[in-house]
């Protein structure tokens, strides 16, 4: 075991660039979805220092290599990071080569503009004239060159085909067929991912790949495939690392006994009582991070130079506060966490408008939002127009991060700043005015710095396959239309866990997903055209028509459709119940209109497309009607 530090740059170095990184056909398919994506490219932008991605482990048999061999190295683990950052890079340079000089004709004669074209282009695909007739183990012959991509997906689910399109769609390498799907797999998603969440302008994009460059990794080689996967399984299973809070909790405590004379085990016991209201690591990271965002515009709080927390400052800024006075950061820090455990856990609070309202923007996913929340929650009651502005904030910013989160817009990078100016917009007010109005809040989220996509907008992408782009928004949707629309003889809890902590109700597919769709539904949905069929599941199969939620998915399966509908199964007591589409479930009473009659998921004789786009249609209306932020967006 050989392990080295590399930056992504030192990895896939084109200085001769003879190192090939080739994920090997047994590795699954590309996984990775939107989720992922904006995580990576937040986490690029969230560190100055470059973003640590961790280890790569490889293989490497030198039997029978001879000089001048490419050396081609199997990953085994590190594949998704790897392929991920080469589409990001794809994205880039079709930017760099193709947008910029039609805006200006003049950026191709830039010297440093040449260069990081010539720098991606290397780290994607090294390419040299062919010798003899013999194509080179790990490389393709095209046109008397031969090519080696330095980062190559698996066969798998045509992961390779559609990569070597993509580099043939940017021209780095020559021409080739779009393979049929394409567009609809998610190597291809990533792609455009990408192309329209990185920014247009030669500076930003110099700075993007600049931070791309400086990604780290702990580069591990290994002779024997049997070796590199006993070290990935012995990683895979090693301890929690020293966190962040952990060191900050460290030396707030040596602080605090040092200068100030508190006994440490009293100070321990202040720092557990106030972890019970952080109940995860992933929590108390947040909250310290959204602390110092949510109350830097305070001069005790502020850091100079450190306009905002991140993962690479967090540990700068609470070093600089705990020396400024460690006491009163401690007592801040405890009573802002009692505050924050509210937004964070709000089904331990009694039931209100406000609570359920928490729960929601908890389903919804908008953390990001807890910055504001914990700034406007810690005001006192007399600083509000209105008694209940707290719980119409909750509510619009469920409707806003519901609608963020589906268009993906704002980019997330800028979620803490939209919060940040926010605050300080509000602070102003308050200086003004004594008081902060709900309409103050609303105007200023959704026409300031934040303003999100217009529902027309919203429309477009929850007609679209929702479940593959947003599989959590999706479920949230289906949750929402039935307990919006259910009646008190069937209110069952879609929210529900098993004992293991997953959904007890889950995402069922009407139209099955699965690759190898079965005969009869080849029959019902196509009339017996297998291509039909694929390609109705490829436009349709993840889009809200075709979901439902259903606590049997795994005994509804492929089924044929009546089959589904009608499943019955016998209970602990001998009584038949229902388990299929006619279980009584709100969304499953939704009505669609096909050919001139009203039908529903429970009523239906067949499933055809058009059925699955009327109702479709049916629900996007229905989540459009309860997530405008008022009535005149839906004129």
């Amino acid at each position: 075991m050989k392990p080295e530090e590399a930056t992504l740059s030192s990895l896939l170095s084109f200085e001769g660039n003879q190192w090939h990184y080739h994920i090997p056909k047994y590795q699954r398919e590309y996984t990775w979805g939107k989720n992922n994506w904006s995580k990576l490219v937040e986490d690029i932008y969230d560190s100055d220092f470059g973003h640590y991605m961790g280890s790569v482990i490889c293989v490497h048999e030198t039997d029978g290599l001879t000089p001048g061999d490419e050396l081609i190295y199997d990953v085994v683990d590190g594949q998704q990071r790897l392929t991920t950052i080469s589409l990001l890079l794809m994205a880039i340079y079709r930017k760099l080569k193709f947008d910029l000089p039609e805006e200006d004709s003049e950026i191709e004669h830039d010297d440093e503009y040449r260069d990081a074209v010539i720098s991606i282009r290397k780290k994607l695909v090294k390419k040299i004239k062919a010798v003899g007739s013999k194509v080179p183990i790990g490389g393709f012959r095209s046109n008397g060159f031969n090519y080696f991509l330095r980062v190559q997906p698996s066969s798998q689910f045509s992961n390779l085909d559609d990569y070597k399109f993509i580099l043939s769609e940017d021209e780095i390498i020559d021409e080739l067929d779009k393979p049929k799907n394409c567009g609809n797999r998610a190597l291809y998603k990533a792609y455009s991912y990408f192309y329209d969440h990185i920014p247009s302008s030669w500076d930003e994009l110099k700075d993007l790949l600049d931070r791309i460059n400086r990604l780290s990794f702990i580069l591990i080689s290994e002779t024997s495939h049997s070796k590199a996967f006993m070290l990935f399984e012995t990683l895979n299973n090693r301890g929690v690392p020293l966190s962040g809070i952990d060191i900050i909790k460290n030396k707030m405590l040596a602080v605090l006994e040092k200068k100030h004379g508190i006994d440490i085990d009293d100070s321990y016991n202040r720092w557990q009582k106030l972890l019970t209201n952080l109940p995860s690591h992933e929590d108390q990271d947040r909250f310290l991070r959204q602390f110092y965002n949510a109350f830097k515009y305070e001069s005790d709080i502020k850091v100079e130079k450190v306009p905002k927390a991140t993962g690479s400052t967090l540990i700068k800024i609470y070093e600089a506060l705990i020396r400024k006075d460690a006491n009163r950061i401690f007592d801040e820090l405890q009573a802002k966490a009692k505050i924050y455990n509210q937004l964070i856990e709000p089904e331990r609070y009694s039931e209100s408008k406000l609570t359920k309202a928490l729960i929601d923007l908890e389903r919804i996913g908008a953390k990001p939002s807890y910055t504001f929340l914990l700034y406007l929650f810690s005001l006192e009651e007399d600083c509000f127009a209105e008694s209940d502005l707290k719980q119409r904030t909750v509510e619009l910013f469920c409707k806003y991060y519901l609608r963020r989160n589906i268009t993906d817009f704002p980019n997330t990078r800028d979620l803490d700043a939209i919060n940040i100016d926010l605050i300080e917009q509000c602070e102003k007010e308050r200086k003004k005015n004594r008081t902060l109005a709900y309409k103050f809040i609303e105007n200023t989220l959704l026409t300031g710095k934040g303003k999100p996509e217009s529902i027309e907008k919203l429309k477009e992408f929850l007609e679209d396959n929702l479940f593959y782009y947003n599989d959590g928004m999706a479920r949230y949707l289906l949750a929402k239309l039935d307990e919006t629309s259910h009646t008190r003889e069937y209110k069952p809890d879609l929210w529900a866990r098993n004992e293991k902590g997953l959904f007890v109700w889950t995402v069922e597919h009407i139209f099955p997903q699965g690759r190898n769709i079965p005969k009869e539904w080849v029959e019902m949905i196509a009339d017996g055209d297998k291509d039909e069929a694929e390609e109705i599941q490829e436009h349709l199969v993840h889009c809200l028509g075709n979901l439902t939620l259903s606590g049997y998915n795994s005994k509804l399966s492929n089924y044929p459709f009546v089959k589904k509908q009608n499943r019955s199964e016998a209970n602990i007591f001998g009584n038949k119940i229902k388990i299929g589409y006619k279980n009584g479930m709100a969304i499953n009473n939704i009505e669609f209109e096909y050919k001139r009659k009203a039908y529903s998921l429970a009523n239906a004789p067949e499933w055809k497309k058009e059925m699955i786009e009327a109702r479709n249609g049916v629900m996007v209306d229905m989540v459009l009607e309860l997530f405008a932020f008022n009535k005149a967006e839906l004129k």
